[in-house]
């Protein structure tokens, strides 16, 4: 249990031959004492030893909910919503809403499990005798409890959504009452691949970047406005939500547009900063131009900085459509298939034949996407799945589709609303 392994992190730090009591299955109770003779002590001790000698610091920091690192193959998103359309395939999708809220709390609620840790442990280092602060202690064993029901909900819970939205629901009720003076939801907004220019337009490149940022700014709007009626719950605690969102054009590392309220927390100033120390709730990639997207990760080596912000225990929500999606698949390829998107935006590298084999961020394990999907391009697909090696996979997304991917399971699973 994290409450159990937190006191004991901090009684190691404090004196390897100390230790904090939680006697019985009263954790619930606050009852703490340090430094008893009982026979449980002395198992307390024996066990805190062999923590102290035998464990792995990637034991310890997986027993606290502390992010580390995984192998290089091991990129699956924390949690993840691929599609084509969010218009067609999230807004009216009940799942796909479900999955965007439970998602988003699961975020939320490990950030504040990680402020409350770092409560319990400052009243420990403040007065090392009296032992943890109670009413500290309790709030984070009633958050621990609230986190732990939510990882126990199974895939099917998201097929009916009773039980998903339920316990969504008391989360956010929990931490806007909580929240002092507000409830901070951090949007980072990327339209990259929207703002690539057309070749073939009639329209000078100022007018088509003017028209790409003028909808690109409203497509956001439209995820914030989703966002802000499912975080909505009663009008008496709905105040203390604060939406923040920025926009981030990958192409020059510019911030634009900011929203919401910065008394809390200001706004990022670099790049950099939206994907790191803002620490973002949610990833929005939008779609567009899936080449000049990936050129733009690559040219400003964003590859990694948005993968260490989507992984983990306490990643970002990544959401990912159409050209997003296919850069959070495992190859990029699949942009070429249909001949939809214009290589030749990209200097260097004109032609199909040059992204063959260029990979992702493989936030659904092995599986590339393959948006847009109808059955028009049944033979084609069949065709492309052939000629792949075993290890190679592809997901197709029908409008209406979003593929959900849950990390620490490695699951994905596909909900579908109305037909548009």
């Amino acid at each position: 249990p994290k409450v159990y392994a937190l006191l004991s992190s901090i009684a190691l730090t404090l004196d390897p031959a100390s230790s904090f009591i939680l006697p019985g299955c009263g954790r619930r109770t606050g009852a703490v004492s340090l430094g008893s003779s009982n026979e449980h002590t002395r198992r307390h001790r024996r066990h805190l030893s062999v923590l102290h000698h035998d464990l792995s610091s990637t034991l310890v920091a997986d027993a606290l909910g502390v992010k580390t690192s995984t192998s290089s193959e091991s990129t699956w998103a924390t949690h993840a919503l691929l599609f084509s359309s969010w218009t067609d395939g999230v807004v009216p999708n009940n799942g796909a809403r479900s999955f965007l809220r439970f998602s988003l709390m699961r975020k939320l609620l490990n950030e504040k499990i990680a402020g409350k840790e770092d409560s319990v442990k400052s009243s420990v280092e403040f007065s090392p005798c009296n032992g943890p602060d109670v009413d500290a202690l309790n709030n984070l064993e009633f958050y621990d409890q609230l986190n732990e029901r939510g990882q126990q909900l199974t895939i099917g819970d998201f097929g009916n959504n009773e039980e998903t939205d339920s316990w969504s629901e008391e989360v956010l009720e929990h931490l806007l009452v909580d929240a002092n003076p507000s409830l901070d939801v951090r949007v980072l907004y990327i339209p990259t691949a929207s703002y690539a220019l057309n070749p073939k337009s009639a329209n000078t490149p100022g007018k088509q970047r003017q028209r790409a940022r003028a909808d690109g700014k409203k497509r956001r709007d439209q995820v914030l406005h989703l966002l802000d009626e499912l975080m909505t719950i009663n009008d008496s605690i709905g105040t203390k939500l604060n939406l923040q969102a920025i926009t981030l054009d990958l192409d020059d590392g510019s911030l634009k547009q900011p929203v919401g309220s910065y008394e809390t927390a200001s706004a990022p100033e670099t790049d950099k900063d939206s994907l790191t120390t803002w620490n973002p709730h949610v990833i929005y990639v939008e779609g567009g131009n899936t080449f000049w997207l990936q050129h733009c990760i690559d040219k400003g080596n964003y590859s990694k900085l948005i993968k260490d912000a989507c992984t983990g225990n306490d990643g970002a929500v990544y959401c990912g459509k159409s050209a997003g999606a296919i850069v959070a698949g495992s190859n990029v390829s699949t942009a070429t298939w249909k001949g939809w998107d214009e290589p030749s935006v990209v200097p260097g590298r004109e032609t199909y034949n040059q992204w063959m084999d260029c990979k992702g961020f493989g936030f659904a394990g092995d599986d590339s996407i393959f948006p847009h999907m109808n059955d028009d391009w049944n033979m084609l697909v069949e065709e492309k799945r052939n000629a792949m090696t075993p290890e190679e996979t592809v997901h197709c997304l029908r409008e209406e589709d979003v593929c959900c991917i849950i990390g620490e399971r490695e699951r994905r699973f596909v909900v579908s609303g109305p037909a548009p």
